[in-house]
């Protein structure tokens, strides 16, 4: 019954998530005919939102709407939700209030929006429509040599889950060189499509043939097809590129391209099929640099249930932008990315002397009205800088640990970062709890030094790992053992504060890397129970019973569950 009184509960936070809620629309008359008071041949698809296409904050309309338990009552009828002088019931075709859901409105032309002020530029709408922005998408980037250049998937079947990821490698122009100066969104369905990344594939990228068709897959996954060169997301309607600068396609630029799309079928509904992708306002007129866009975030996330503040916190060190950084590089766009639970969300640089620079701020957050901070006049980094992003969550809604994950109901805490010229900043700089790509902790490095850990040729390690692995079964506390790991856990880098975090940061590399450390550390677990015993002394019982023997095997068992999840996303 609780598992069923759950999943009911699940169904209805779903329904009141899908990203357009376009369910939502046939709860009010003409609520597919809604039109855009920016483009009256157009339609406003999320009637109770700030942005045409839904998610994110309500209009005055939505609120109310919503309040009524999103169903057209008399309440929501007669109400004059943006206080133009019109009921709801009046813009939407029922001005006596009379109609049914399944019903045919009383009329279906003249129609207006129910939630944003008309005429939207009068001086009587000004204040209330402070939220409504008219303006096309314009770039000065684009010059009259620009064309277009459509990165689509081949149009495929979307599977009947929430969460779907599906890539596919594309060709690029290659027979000269091009900017990308300037990316828009092609939407096919628009039930489904939540964001959109394209990444630029080097000339030795590992493609195999299997890539040129559309498949899935998560974080592109292809070696050598790393590089971000255009990001989508739900509510956006296009990124123009700072005039300095723009990502090199053709012969001397990326050539291939992967383009990966983030499908939420929430209702699970069958017979979807989608061919979306971007579109890339590609110039021959060179900018004087190349672009570059890098990623910062915290990959080993743990959201307590029930808790209205919780914060994980990303850094990338001094130390590591040193090593990362040739030269100083020119800052010129932002874009924070978190899940549902994201409440609010600071990306900033801070210099050697401290001083700090705020890239990018929401205090209200939203997943489905993401925000692309520019800087028409650029941020300048030097070597040594650190760079820092808090990711803010609220999970009063939640009644489990929420994780690290792909899905919209698990938690990211990222920021991409657009930058030139390209070549001055060597990849990315995620951290792994308080670990950063570089192997350097936040916490200082006290009598712990993480890099020299990971030398297998050191002496000191080298020693290490032969008593552990002569003598150290998985599973098993066999004679001979518990004597090496009571040693090892005297040394300061297996001390209980470093434990998650060395576990995180030793987690790059290939599977094979990632299953010899799961072995590691299942083999320096294997004595827990005596360990626990020394420490609790007679509180401990002597023979331990058929029940304690389970829950010692199972309480290993969840360890290794748990360490297999966290570094499946490694």
């Amino acid at each position: 019954m609780a598992n069923f009184i759950l999943s009911v509960v699940c169904t209805v936070v779903l329904l009141q998530l899908v990203q357009s809620y376009r369910d939502f629309q046939s709860n009010i008359p003409n609520g597919v005919k809604v039109p855009n008071p920016c483009s009256p041949t157009e339609f406003w698809e999320g009637v109770g939102h700030l942005v045409k296409g839904g998610g994110g904050p309500r209009n005055p309309f939505g609120v109310l709407f919503k309040e009524q338990g999103y169903t057209w009552t008399k309440t929501v009828c007669n109400a004059d939700s943006d206080m133009d002088g019109r009921t709801n019931g009046e813009e939407l075709g029922d001005p006596n209030c009379d109609w049914k859901k399944g019903e045919t409105p009383e009329y279906s032309t003249g129609l207006s929006h129910p939630g944003i002020c008309e005429p939207y530029d009068s001086e009587d709408c000004k204040d209330v429509n402070s939220f409504l922005d008219c303006s096309e998408f314009k770039c000065d980037s684009i010059d009259e040599d620009t064309f277009s250049y459509d990165v689509r998937l081949t149009t495929s079947s979307v599977p009947a889950e929430k969460t779907t990821y599906i890539c596919q490698v594309l060709d690029l122009p290659s027979d000269g060189d091009y900017h990308l100066v300037a990316t828009t969104p092609f939407i096919d369905n628009k039930n489904v499509m939540h964001h959109a990344i394209v990444y630029g594939c080097s000339d030795s990228a590992n493609i195999e043939p299997r890539h040129l068709s559309a498949s899935q897959c998560f974080m592109s996954r292809i070696d050598g097809c790393d590089d971000i060169i255009a990001i989508w997301a739900i509510g956006g309607t296009g990124v123009c590129y700072h005039k300095n600068a723009g990502f090199r396609v053709g012969k001397n630029g990326y050539k291939r391209a992967v383009l990966e799309l983030h499908w939420n079928n929430l209702m699970e509904t069958e017979g979807y099929t989608d061919g979306s992708g971007i579109t890339l306002h590609l110039t021959p007129n060179l900018k004087p640099y190349d672009a570059g866009m890098m990623l910062i975030g915290q990959m080993l996330l743990g959201i307590p249930p029930r808790t209205p503040h919780h914060t994980e916190n990303s850094t990338c060190s001094s130390e590591c932008t040193k090593r990362k950084m040739t030269g100083n590089i020119n800052v010129v766009g932002a874009l924070n990315h978190m899940h549902y639970l994201g409440s609010s969300v600071t990306s900033q640089m801070v210099s050697e002397d401290g001083d700090v620079t705020i890239l990018s701020h929401e205090k209200d957050f939203s997943f489905d009205s993401p925000k692309f901070v520019s800087f028409e006049e650029p941020l300048i980094m030097d070597p040594g800088y650190k760079l820092q992003l808090a990711c803010h969550y609220d999970s009063t809604g939640r009644d489990s640990t929420t994780f690290y994950g792909e899905g919209a109901f698990e938690e990211m805490c990222f920021a991409f970062i657009m930058y030139y010229p390209k070549e001055n900043f060597n990849g990315s700089c995620v951290s792994r709890g308080t670990y950063d790509e570089c192997g350097v902790s936040t916490m200082g490095k006290d009598d712990c030094d993480l890099e020299a850990l990971g030398n297998n040729s050191d002496p000191v390690n080298a020693a290490r790992n032969a008593r552990l692995y002569g003598n150290c079964i998985p599973g098993i506390c066999q004679e001979g053992c518990l004597d090496v790991v009571r040693e090892i856990f005297k040394e300061p880098c297996f001390q209980e504060k470093y434990q998650k975090d060395i576990k995180a940061s030793m987690g790059y590399g290939d599977d094979a890397t990632k299953l010899a450390i799961m072995d590691y550390f299942y083999r320096m677990d294997s004595c827990n129970a005596e360990l626990a015993k020394e420490q609790c002394g007679s509180t401990w019982p002597t023979t331990p019973t058929t029940a304690s023997a389970v829950s010692t095997n199972m309480a290993s068992s969840a360890f290794i569950v748990f360490f297999a999840v966290v570094i499946s996303y490694m």
